[in-house]
């Protein structure tokens, strides 16, 4: 997830007009608009390596699933909050509101800064759970080979799992495939190598 900036008041509607003309992003936080700053070139390319990975995984096993990028809109009802997640993957048809909001990802991916780390790890999974399709969340670090997912297995619980060094893979269960981190950070010429980190 890239940095917010500046917040401002606005409806949804009102931040739908301005978003379809804005040569910027912004997210929507029930009744506040809130500039995204862009991420780092390493964020971006660990993101774009994700899109690409997991795209090729799909085209073997899930030929009906389709892959999104940071520009795709999902909108989370009961939070009435509009969001640009790194990387979504919807199966089946979309659902969309207003014509630009996915309602209905099964697997959502984030990119980790040092800034939005704590807030992807906690409200922001909150609200991606209340997502009646929304199955599976993969966290993934900038500066070190690490990943970590959770996968929801019924309503009260979810499989954690994770993954560290670049010779490592991250099963992603809800799409019945791997995620090789060599793939995920190839495009990354600098990173840690020191002992696994905390969690967070």
């Amino acid at each position: 997830m890239a940095e917010q900036s500046a917040k401002r008041p606005a409806s949804l509607q009102v931040y739908l007009e301005e978003e379809a003309q804005s040569a910027t992003k912004h997210e929507f936080w029930d009744g506040e608009i809130i500039a995204m700053a862009g991420g780092s070139p390493a964020h971006n390319k660990i993101a774009n390596s994700v899109g690409t990975a997991i795209d090729s995984a799909l085209d073997k096993n899930h030929k009906d699933c389709a892959v999104f990028s940071s520009d795709q809109q999902v909108y989370i009802p009961k939070y009435n909050r509009c969001v640009y997640p790194d990387c979504t993957v919807v199966c089946g048809e979309e659902e969309l509101s207003g014509n630009t909001m996915l309602l209905n990802p099964l697997l959502i991916i984030e990119v980790l800064s040092e800034s939005t780390k704590q807030y992807d790890s906690t409200d922001k999974f909150e609200a991606y759970r209340s997502i009646p399709s929304f199955k599976e969340y993969v966290l993934v670090w900038q500066t070190i080979p690490k990943v970590q997912s959770w996968y929801k297995e019924d309503d009260q619980l979810w499989r954690i799992s994770s993954a560290f060094g670049l010779d490592k893979t991250l099963p992603l269960y809800s799409l019945g495939c791997e995620l090789a981190l060599i793939d995920i950070y190839k495009r990354v010429k600098s990173l840690g190598e020191q002992d696994h980190p905390q969690a967070f």
